[in-house]
């Protein structure tokens, strides 16, 4: 990008003072395609040409250089080395001869501050200035053209010492950078030409109208910026506005934002701007666009912008519930409403994201309301907290963060193993296992009964009921008065833990069981393998030994299901131990079981849960 000369801007300056006694050639925010000449004679004073053509105003500041910050103005761009104040028409007189001999003596030579189309020359002799010319020359281009420039008027000040303003330069051949060379003759015939007096530019500005960015302030109802106005293009050579079509705007409010003026050259413009950080306290918004040069280059134009404050209102979480109790196996659920205050009173909050814990989250809908469902069964009692989002890409940044607490009872499941049981020539029943429960404590109410069924299935009667120990296993023997049928172990259960049934044993049989039992990994991830072993073993007087060369089949009962499948069977080893691989498709429990033929009894194994993920 190319760098502007400062010469015309410090000369624009400096000529500013020199005007105030002539007309203040500005227009007021207008539309597109506002006639310029019709300002002029209205602000022209007694020693001003009535012919002289007006200049745009509401021009934006422009530079090639960085982008500015702040808010755009309407004033022209000066030079603070030259003093606005000082009048221009003071400095040609000083180097006139008190003799009358002198020639003129020129000044501040540039463009007229409001219109590029438009020359100006300070301009004192020792004799009234009767003729004020100029040649400007084109400074790029490969045969550049010169144009002379002549009609001078006064404008202010007086023949002997005033500043002297050009026709509009409408024969300028095109756009771009003229070095100029003024001439000036007085009354008395002298004549004085300085070459290379200065260098304009002159290049279509952009003019403004009807510029607005709204709201002032950004808050949880007023998400969203609005920008509207009108862009038109003013050409200094013909004095005409036209509207800036299609031209690419950019919007920075926080992020970056594109839109494209319409026909008219209006715009208008919604965003909604993603707050920069935690606690913002206010937003800058800037609409701006690169304008192309005659050379090539482009230049940056600062439409309009304006800071807005950013209000974060409170929030809060209502639950439904402060606690809720449900059964080991089932999730934690929790439902409410979030809300913010507003004006004094709270009002429901609809899409603000909400976590309960690392894995449940959810956003509000109508009436703030939300439910949110932890993914993972909790083992034991819990407490939950459901909060307002803290991801920086989620969070209201309108809302500060809130939260609310509520308790989770878990009724637990109570498991009990029959692990090991016979029953000998004398009728009595050996029972042998343990009690525990899904938070992997034992229950306080360690009373088990035992339970007697003909079938298995119905029928089934307590025969009486004892104590495990304080680790919860068990080893008793007991006298049946009916040597034949089934028995099963069974928990009353209390306001913590669910009754619970063990498996179930049949006698009048030798008796056989399965020990070290295990369906693992545990959790096991779906599709991957679980492999299911044990070793199978019978009793021969009072000694367990293996059982070999017999089948063992594994069963598997699906989560929430009450009937068992049968996946497959595997023939144990000599030594009676077992191994099956399966592919883990869902949560469930595993059990082996041995299907006794002859004297042998039935033999079922611990069963064991496996959490599929």
């Amino acid at each position: 990008m190319r760098t502007r000369s400062l010469v015309s801007a410090a000369v624009s300056a400096a000529l500013g003072a020199a005007l105030l006694a002539a007309p203040t050639l500005a227009y007021a925010d207008g539309g597109p395609g506002q006639d310029p000449a019709t300002t002029a004679t209205t602000a022209t004073t007694a020693t001003t040409n009535p012919t002289t053509d007006p200049t745009p105003a509401d021009t934006p500041t422009s530079t090639p250089a960085d982008p500015p910050s702040g808010e755009p103005t309407n004033d022209p761009t000066t030079d603070p080395t030259n003093d606005p104040t000082t009048d221009p028409t003071t400095d040609p007189g000083s180097h006139a001869p008190a003799d009358g001999s002198g020639a003129p003596v020129f000044g501040s030579v540039g463009s007229d501050p409001s219109d590029a189309g438009f020359l100006t020359v300070a301009v004192s002799s020792d004799s009234a200035v009767t003729e004020v010319s100029a040649d400007l020359t084109e400074l790029h281009g490969a045969a550049p053209a010169t144009v002379a420039v002549t009609g001078f008027t006064l404008v202010s000040g007086t023949p002997q010492d005033g500043v002297w303003r050009s026709p509009r330069m409408s024969q300028l051949p095109s756009y771009g950078s003229y070095d100029v060379t003024v001439s000036a003759q007085d009354g008395d015939g002298d004549t004085t030409t300085s070459a290379h007096a200065t260098t304009v530019d002159v290049e279509p500005k952009p003019v403004f109208a009807d510029r607005s960015i709204s709201p002032d302030v950004l808050d949880v109802e007023h998400t969203h910026v609005q920008l509207s106005g009108r862009i038109s293009l003013f050409d200094p050579i013909t004095g005409d506005t036209s509207p800036l079509a299609g031209q690419a705007l950019s919007v920075v409010a926080e992020y970056a934002y594109s839109a494209v003026t319409a026909a008219d050259g209006s715009y208008a413009i919604d965003v909604a701007p993603k707050l920069n950080g935690e606690n913002a306290t206010s937003v800058p918004v800037s609409l701006s666009f690169w304008i192309a040069d005659p050379d090539g280059t482009s230049t940056y134009v600062l439409v309009d912008s304006k800071t807005l404050s950013v209000v974060v209102s409170p929030s809060r979480i209502r639950l439904d519930h402060s606690s809720v109790q449900i059964k080991f196996g089932a999730k934690a659920s929790s439902s409410g409403v979030v809300e913010y205050m507003y004006d004094g009173t709270w009002r429901p909050a609809k899409g603000v994201a909400l976590d309960m814990g690392y894995y449940a989250t959810t956003t509000s809908g109508t009436g703030g309301r939300f439910k949110l469902t932890d993914p993972y069964i909790p083992y034991d009692d819990a407490t939950y907290t459901v909060e307002t989002s803290l991801d920086s890409y989620l969070a209201d940044p309108y809302l500060t963060s809130s939260h609310a607490k509520f308790k989770v009872d878990v009724i637990n499941k109570t498991s009990i193993c029959f692990c090991s049981s016979w029953l000998d020539e004398y009728s009595d029943l050996h029972i042998q296992g343990s009690m525990t429960a899904s938070n992997g404590k034992v229950p306080p109410n360690r009373k088990l009964y035992l339970q007697q069924s003909a079938d298995g299935k119905t029928g089934w009667k307590s025969l009486g009921w004892f104590t495990t120990k304080s680790d919860g296993t068990f080893n008793l023997d007991g006298y049946v008065a009916v040597p034949k049928g089934y028995w099963r172990l069974y928990s009353a259960g209390s306001s913590d833990y669910q009754p619970g049934y063990s498996n179930s044993v049949h006698f009048n049989r030798t008796a056989t069981r399965i020990t070290g039992f295990n369906a693992g990994p545990e959790p096991v991830r779906k599709g991957h393998t679980v492999t299911t072993t044990g070793t199978l073993q019978r009793l021969s007087g009072t000694k367990w030994v293996a059982f070999g060369k017999q089948r063992v089949y594994v069963l598997f009962q699906a989560k929430g299901k009450k009937s068992w499948t049968q996946l497959g069977s595997v023939k144990a080893d000599s030594h009676g131990r077992f191994t099956a691989r399966f592919t883990a498709k869902q949560d469930g429990t595993w059990v082996g079981v041995y299907l006794s033929s002859g004297s042998y009894v039935d033999a079922e194994s611990y069963h064991d849960y496996v959490d599929v993920r």
